[in-house]
């Protein structure tokens, strides 16, 4: 049994108002639901590829603009540039013939063509050498320490003066056993003449400011040795500029 939609007082069968209120009992005609149309995705992707991102950060936006302009290749550029040589080379270009007799102021390039060029030497020399521990030491190992000590000196003096002046001193062993006494000692004698002269013009092309030369060792081990002190003199300046030299060749080669 139906009741009443207002009172809700109970109804015939059929009956279309309430017979307590009165109140019309046909409901409304039910509305039709709409029918659910899904919604199709909008496809913004040609959209997005036509416009340009364009970031909010100002700094990267100038970054963006930077990327977007094509580079300049400047490689080309660079290898039509040419490219200069160091002093060194020039010397050694315009002085194909080398002669004792250095160019002034060679130094200067000698040592930036050096640097410039990032050379490295294969020997490290000994830049502390001492004539008192040659003279002490020689007399305790009956001479042995002194045969060791002049080996390598010359050695060393050959190893930095023969690509300058293509010279190439005796052994000192060769030089002290057997020239000196097919010679009667004149060979010894122009053996350190010579060793000393090359010693001498290694100062001047390297520019280092001392004083030796052959002339020291006429001097001092030869005439000075009339006054007892002369070798002594002569062996202190040959050591002090075997080690000035040994050292500028550790720096520059």
């Amino acid at each position: 049994m139906a009741n009443c939609i207002k009172c809700g007082a109970p109804l015939e069968e059929g009956a279309r108002f309430c017979g307590n209120c009165g109140a019309a009992q046909e409901a409304p005609a039910p509305q039709p639901e709409p029918e659910y149309v899904p919604e199709q995705p909008v496809n913004n992707y040609s959209a997005y590829q036509q416009q340009p991102q364009q970031p909010a950060d100002p700094g990267y936006q100038a970054g963006y603009a930077y990327q977007q302009q094509p580079q300049a290749n400047n490689y080309s550029a660079y290898q039509q540039q040419p490219q200069a040589n160091n002093s060194y080379q020039n010397w050694q270009q315009q002085n194909a013939n080398y002669a004792p007799n250095y160019a002034p102021g060679y130094n200067d390039g000698y040592q930036n063509g050096y640097q410039n060029n990032g050379y490295q030497f294969r020997a490290t020399l000994p830049t502390t050498r001492s004539w008192v521990r040659l003279f002490f030491l020689s007399i305790i190992t009956f001479g042995i320490y002194g045969l060791v000590w002049w080996t390598k000196f010359t050695n060393d003096v050959n190893t930095i003066c023969d690509p300058h002046d293509g010279k190439h001193s005796t052994h000192y062993l060769l030089m002290t056993f057997i020239i000196t006494g097919l010679t009667l000692g004149i060979g010894a004698l122009v053996w350190e003449h010579n060793l000393c002269k090359r010693l001498g013009n290694e100062l001047q092309l390297r520019g280092i400011d001392y004083s030796f030369g052959a002339g020291t060792f006429w001097g001092w081990n030869v005439l000075g040795s009339l006054i007892f002190v002369g070798p002594f003199i002569f062996m202190h300046k040959l050591v002090k500029s075997m080690n000035l030299v040994c050292e500028n060749y550790n720096r520059f080669g």
